[in-house]
């Protein structure tokens, strides 16, 4: 079971994303999963994700990197267990960060996961802004990335797209960088560190 961890503050665009490769994983047959966490009563994302044929799951009323990582690790135990995914795509809550899921998901057996991989998601529409206010998060969310996506490119502006490229770059240096129009497909093989999509169901 391969996990990929999606993390970014709120309304950088993780959901959009998250549809668009969960459905072009199922596309090539994989057994997928979505984990959403959000902080609150009602779990909106995870209406939102319920399309088609995806199994989706919510943990609710507390961030998984912290005080309810135990349910993330008996989510994945159930999955193991009922469902037998291949792949699991966890959503993170707007203040998780990549470290702090990590850590919650040392107490699940390590032999159960083949790969976790880290995806943090940036907007540049609202980065500088968003950064001057909340620099320790969003510098911990980027610095703990195995990969970056700069999304809302159709959204942002030639200077926008730079200034943030060149500045999530800074502050995590030799991690890869995908600049991703939320309205189209993405390339679920990149996200994963595949050759091209043709590799994605192997």
């Amino acid at each position: 079971m391969r996990l990929l961890l999606f993390a970014g503050f709120l309304g950088s665009g993780k959901t959009t994303l998250i549809i668009s490769i969960a459905r072009q994983a199922a596309q090539v047959g994989r057994r997928l999963c979505v984990i959403v966490n959000e902080i609150g009563e009602v779990g909106i994302d995870g209406e939102v994700l319920r399309v088609g044929d995806l199994e989706v799951r919510e943990i609710t009323a507390g961030c998984i990197c912290c005080q309810i990582g135990v349910d993330l690790v008996r989510t994945l135990r159930e999955l193991e267990e009922g469902f037998r995914p291949d792949l699991v795509i966890i959503e993170a809550s707007g203040i998780a960060t990549p470290a702090g899921v990590i850590e919650a998901l040392e107490y699940y057996p390590a032999m159960t996961v083949t790969g976790i991989e880290t995806v943090t998601v940036v907007d540049p529409t609202r980065f500088e802004a968003l950064r001057e206010v909340l620099t320790p998060l969003i510098e911990a969310q980027i610095a703990g990335a195995d990969r970056l996506v700069v999304t809302r490119a159709d959204e942002a502006t030639p200077a926008e797209l730079e200034e943030t490229t060149k500045a999530v770059q800074l502050m995590a240096p030799g991690v890869p960088v995908h600049v991703m129009d939320a309205t189209k497909d993405q390339t679920l093989a990149a996200l994963l560190g595949e050759p091209d999509s043709a590799g994605v169901g192997t």
